[in-house]
């Protein structure tokens, strides 16, 4: 459900909005089943989409379109057709579309990739952002953060000694997805050198994450992701 409006008073814990439609009272009330209900909020910073997020859009389509054999426009109406209903918006144009909003697209299409296996061309791969989602994502399809090749279960906190191997919170623990090259130059380099130069942005799973990963939250060895994983 998602509902427009205007930001009015707020302080830091707390915002009042005011909501283009009337509110429908029974559906939130259907929504929260008795518990309380939860929300996110996009804050629309009024800038346009830039000409980074276009290209950026455009190769993610055309890397779809080689590999289903669609062709680009087609492919672009059906991501947009998908994306407005799953966001319950109106159509909108990657002319001059909010920067916010083709965030959002972007973000959309990526996870189609990664869902449905699409594989990323190198130039593609290049242009974008390693950031939170992205290694999130990477980690749940065992994909590098940084070329996309199969990943290392890589922490940035060694497993040394004083810890029982036997017995890591995985949840607990920020983690980045490495392939074998760029985990050899992680060691190299030294993590903090790494994650700054890389602009890496390690995750801590979930325990959904962990059972895509076949890996146990509480108290699994260290494994890799195809197998044998290895401590940063």
């Amino acid at each position: 459900m998602t509902l427009f409006g205007k930001l009015g008073k707020y302080s830091k814990h707390k915002l009042e909005i005011e909501i283009d439609d009337e509110l429908d009272i029974y559906k939130i009330g259907k929504y929260a089943n008795g518990r309380q209900v939860s929300v996110s909020v996009e804050i629309e910073d009024g800038r346009r989409i830039s000409p980074d997020q276009r290209k950026k859009t455009y190769a993610l389509i055309h890397d779809v379109c080689d590999y289903l054999g669609y062709p680009d426009d087609a492919m672009e109406a059906w991501f947009k057709y998908q994306f407005i209903q799953h966001k319950g918006i109106d159509w909108f144009s990657l002319s001059n579309c909010s920067m916010s909003l083709a965030a959002s697209y972007l973000t959309f299409i990526l996870d189609f990739c990664f869902e449905q296996g699409i594989p990323f061309r190198t130039r593609t791969w290049d242009m974008i952002p390693t950031d939170y989602h992205l290694t999130l994502q990477c980690l749940k399809h065992r994909k590098c953060v940084i070329c996309g090749k199969r990943a290392q279960f890589a922490h940035v906190n060694a497993v040394g000694m004083g810890v029982n191997r036997n017995k890591v919170d995985h949840t607990k623990r920020f983690v980045m997805p490495l392939c074998v090259n760029h985990h050899t130059e992680q060691h190299n380099k030294g993590i903090n050198s790494f994650i700054n130069y890389y602009h890496i942005k390690p995750v801590k799973p979930d325990l959904e994450t962990l059972r895509i990963l076949k890996v146990r939250g509480d108290y699994e060895d260290e494994e890799e992701l195809d197998g044998t994983t290895k401590d940063v």
